[in-house]
């Protein structure tokens, strides 16, 4: 399963090298793949949705929007990808993935008790995210992308993560 992330991850990561080339920095390569692979990993709730995609909504003002918009159509869990921005709570009905951009930290707590009570996976690459209640963080360790894990949040909205993502974590909270 190791192996499996590893190699997802990196042929998510050349195609985004290749689509952008020089024009988006690396990071945003990096973190859109994570988006896009972290799902793969986590079991989200079973809930009935008129929703025939997998989409993952970003909400607050964030370069992913632009990275990630060339992959609509992409299939995730069986589904077909679909891109979406948000400016409230009110907009999140479809949404499998939330990404909470550094610039909602002021209603970051409404959020995530929304996203939890939809059953919504919440990341973010916000300082801190994980130990205000967000389900996974984006963060810099040595000058690498990684993840931190806060497992009670997930279990708050029905959402388990698979072992292999727990080991490779760089920090969980129980």
């Amino acid at each position: 399963m190791r192996a499996c992330f590893y190699v997802i991850f990196t042929l998510t990561l050349l195609t985004f090298s290749l689509c952008y080339g020089d024009d988006v920095p690396q990071e945003f390569w990096v973190k859109a793949n994570y988006l896009l692979n972290l799902p793969l990993f986590v079991e989200l709730p079973k809930k009935e949705q008129s929703c025939a995609s997998f989409s993952i909504c970003l909400i607050g003002d964030t370069p992913l929007e632009g990275v990630l918009e060339s992959l609509k159509g992409k299939r995730v869990k069986k589904r077909p990808l679909e891109i979406r921005l948000v400016t409230d709570i009110s907009q999140m009905e479809c949404c499998q993935v939330l990404f909470v951009a550094s610039s909602e930290r002021y209603r970051l707590q409404p959020l995530l008790a929304e996203a939890a009570r939809r059953g919504i996976l919440t990341i973010s690459d916000m300082r801190d995210f994980v130990r205000q209640g967000g389900m996974i963080g984006l963060v810099t360790v040595n000058n690498r992308i990684t993840y931190e894990l806060n497992q009670s949040a997930a279990r708050r909205a029905s959402i388990s993560f698979d072992t292999q993502l727990l080991k490779l974590a760089n920090d969980v909270s129980r």
